[in-house]
């Protein structure tokens, strides 16, 4: 069962990933960004599954100014990662606009995700 949890839109929420990314590098699956040509892009930090297939998502929501692989926030999210030696997975989504809530975003996602063997399969 995977949980999205929305970090935010990425302002002050980007330091908070900075401490996950830091003190849980070993727990960390995937890191995925989701960009599309109409809004911000997304971020994920997919972690391994606990204790009875639990997976935590950590979101940060169409909060990164993302073009061609580049945009600050982009570039900091991606240098933590490297640094923490996270492959980072860039995924051409729709946008989170196309839909009617965050919800059905987040089911799009992971049938996305699960879809290219990033998330677990149904159970």
């Amino acid at each position: 069962m995977q949980k999205f949890i929305t970090m935010g839109e990425g302002y002050r929420e980007i330091f908070e990933l900075h401490a996950l990314i830091e003190y849980n590098h070993q727990r960390v699956e995937h890191a995925v960004f989701c960009y599309n040509d109409k809004s911000p892009a997304s971020f994920l930090l997919i972690m391994k599954p606990v204790e009875q297939n639990v997976q935590a998502v950590y979101t940060i929501y169409n909060g990164i100014k993302y073009e061609a692989g580049a945009g600050k926030k982009y570039e900091l999210i991606k240098s933590w990662c490297d640094d923490n030696n996270i492959n980072v997975i860039e995924i051409k989504t729709q946008s989170p606009e196309d839909f009617y809530e965050q919800e059905q975003f987040y089911q799009y996602l992971t049938g996305l995700l699960r879809l290219n063997h990033l998330l677990l399969p149904m159970t």
